[in-house]
């Protein structure tokens, strides 16, 4: 902290209206927590620093939960700089509480805890020195106290992403911020990606960028809420909105296609980038990657296309500091069935292409270490309303299944009733070959994501004309994390892949997908198989 006058922010608390209100105040900062989860954040506890002297909050929820994690800070030298997490309902009359919980210390991610379902919240400011909410049977709302780590008065301009072209054609994007620390410091921070370093920068670095920090800012900065329409000359009838945001980074134009199946954002105090996966006549095309690396947090929005029509985007932009360049701080996807999002956090000028009646073909905007800024190509036109779904079920007669836990958030091993357990054999390849990022398969269900852990350990997949379901154990740190089962009840044989944790390591997968009961428009999973580091399941 370079300013002895600054001063703790209060911010949220996120969740519910329920249980009582409570107040850890402000401490000199954190060194361990304590969080109890099962289907969401059952209770949680803080260990604080305050002059030397260690202080144990309350507990504060109930005294329910499954599991139990610890999170200790390397302190004095490790510190939490940003809260993430999920808050909403068990069912549909159950109270508002914090369903899962992700922390971000100045060396690493802690979490996520509980269950990311729900409505996101995160917080990216400075130092968190102390924690408020409420409490009850559970942990129904949480907030922080945070320390400002740097404040840059009487901020002079902004150099705003550039790119150059060295001799092997590499471009080198950097950012460049210019201010003063109090009256007796200047600052002049330069940000680069690492993996474009390849070409050194050209001589006139120095002197173009000391030309541009003589630049007013704003300039070319999107200011208001009226979309910026444009004609596009890439397809007749199509309108080009925006681009909204900054006016750093580097264009991109993905151009326009028949619609859109697929979005994959990344994101951290900001979107840090987006890639899309456009529909052209039926075949699928996934664009280009735009933005940086360096996101914690990875969303996938899977729309149900062709029934499922994406129609107009609504975000926000501003700084990812006290000042700064402009980017995209948060977007919002609206379709004829509904809405997904918001992604990223709501704060600073909105935007919106929703003007006239139409569906989004293609997107273009501003890129560099982060989504800059943001806009879309609309193919104006009626669009249809959603039709009826199609029954996603592969249907094979009413069984009874054998389930530990009827609990649809249950995680704990959902096995087939009929048949045995077969363990699959395994058998030896040399060249296992990996393809694509997928997910690979048919366009209905509901999107799953069980995240990134350490290893798996072993997958249990029930199956009859075509997979019906897979569970898998994963490890986390040396613990043991079910995921919930993916899929439906029908199966008549259960297969089980286990794996030597941690000697043999998963790889690569394989499989085939296509129709069934002779349905053209429902594909599904037909058959998978795994390869590892000692051979093939």
């Amino acid at each position: 902290n370079l300013d002895g006058d600054q001063k703790p922010v209060s911010y949220g608390p996120w969740g519910g209206q329920g249980g009582l209100y409570w107040d850890d105040g402000v401490n000199f900062t954190i060194k361990q927590l304590v969080i109890v989860h099962g289907m969401g954040i059952d209770s949680i506890q803080i260990e604080y620093d305050n002059e030397g002297n260690s202080i144990w909050s309350r507990k504060h929820g109930g005294d329910g939960g499954s599991k139990m994690d610890k999170v200790k800070l390397d302190y004095p030298n490790e510190f939490l700089t940003s809260i993430h997490g999920y808050y909403g309902n068990i069912n549909e009359r159950g109270p508002i509480m914090v369903r899962s919980l992700t922390l971000q210390s100045n060396r690493k991610a802690y979490g996520p805890y509980g269950v990311e379902r729900g409505t996101c919240f995160s917080m990216n400011r400075g130092k968190i020195v102390g924690f408020h909410g409420r409490s009850g049977w559970y942990l129904d709302a949480i907030g922080v106290y945070s320390m400002p780590m740097l404040k840059m008065n009487h901020s002079k301009t902004i150099v705003h992403p550039q790119s150059f072209v060295g001799n092997g054609g590499e471009r080198d994007g950097f950012s460049v911020i210019q201010g003063s620390v109090g009256e007796s410091y200047n600052i002049v921070l330069a940000v680069r990606q690492r993996d474009l370093i390849g070409n050194s920068l050209p001589r006139e670095l120095s002197r173009r960028g000391s030309r541009s920090c003589t630049e007013d800012s704003s300039d070319g900065e999107t200011k208001g809420k009226t979309p910026e329409k444009l004609p596009s000359n890439v397809l007749e009838g199509v309108i080009t909105y925006g681009p909204w945001g900054g006016n750093g980074g580097t264009k991109f134009d993905d151009g326009t296609y028949t619609g859109v199946r697929q979005i994959t954002l990344s994101r951290n105090v900001g979107i840090v980038s987006i890639k899309v996966c456009y529909d052209r006549n039926g075949q699928a095309h996934w664009g280009s990657k735009h933005g940086g690396t360096g996101g914690f947090k990875t969303e996938r929005i899977m729309f149900d296309y062709p029934s499922e029509i994406l129609t107009h985007v609504t975000g926000t932009f501003g700084p990812l500091m006290y000042i700064g360049p402009n980017v995209i701080k948060s977007l919002t996807f609206y379709t004829n069935k509904g809405k997904h999002g918001p992604y990223g956090d709501e704060q600073g000028p909105s935007f919106s292409n929703k003007i006239n009646e139409g569906k989004i073909v293609g997107f273009h905007g501003k890129e560099g270490l982060f989504l800059d800024a943001f806009g879309v190509h609309v193919m104006e036109a009626k669009v249809p309303p959603p039709k009826p779904p199609l029954s996603r079920a592969i249907i094979q007669g009413e069984r009874t299944i054998a389930e530990i836990d009827n609990s649809p958030w249950s995680n704990k091993l959902v096995l087939a009733k009929r048949g045995p357990i077969e363990e699959v054999a395994c058998s030896v390849v040399k060249e296992p070959a990996p393809c694509g990022p997928g997910p690979w398969g048919g366009d209905g269900g509901r999107p799953w994501d069980d995240g990134v852990y350490s290893g798996i350990k072993q997958i249990y997949i029930t199956k009859s004309d075509a997979i019906c379901s897979i569970q898998v154990e994963y490890d986390r740190n040396g613990q043991s994390v079910w995921s919930v089962k993916h899929g439906g009840h029908d199966g008549t044989t259960t297969n089980r892949v286990k794996l030597d944790d941690p000697h043999e390591v998963l790889n690569c997968i394989s499989g085939y997908y296509g129709t069934i009961n002779n349905d053209e428009q429902l594909k599904v999973v037909k058959s998978l198989t795994f390869n590892t580091s000692r051979g093939k399941y």
